[in-house]
């Protein structure tokens, strides 16, 4: 059954009306996975309301994987978000940084730059409050 192409949130509201969360999560998962920035913004923004405490590996799964499609596909506050997702999975307390930090402190680089090109001022001053660090990346 075809559910079409959702264009905006009232698409989404609708849908989640008509056919539940679950049917309508599968739907919007479906269109997110196959390209709608719409989507993947929409499951990224839901999945990052669940605090950090006590968000599950699947929920920390899709926060990585429809925030970072969104940000590959120009989202701007994806960008910054998928930036704080790959600072925070940094480990400061230990004397040394782990090849894995260093590779999630580059991904936040990267992203945070990503979103700062394009006049984004939250990843501009972050850029700005993390050099020091960055510049050691």
């Amino acid at each position: 059954m075809d559910y079409g192409v959702i264009y905006e949130l009232n698409d989404i509201q609708k849908i989640l009306g008509e056919y539940g969360p679950e049917k309508a999560g599968e739907i919007i998962r479906k269109q997110a996975l196959d390209g709608n920035l719409l989507c993947q913004v929409f499951l990224s923004g839901a999945s990052l309301q669940i605090s950090d405490e006590i968000r599950s590996d699947s929920i920390n799964n899709d926060v990585e994987i429809f925030t970072k499609l969104a940000a590959e596909n120009g989202d701007v506050g994806s960008q910054f978000n998928l930036a704080l997702f790959y600072f925070k999975k940094v480990n400061f307390t230990q004397e040394y940084l782990s090849d894995e930090d260093v590779l999630n402190l580059r991904e936040a680089k990267r992203w945070h730059y990503q979103a700062a090109s394009q006049g984004f001022s939250p990843s501009i001053k972050s850029i700005e409050n993390l050099k020091s660090i960055f510049d050691l990346i």
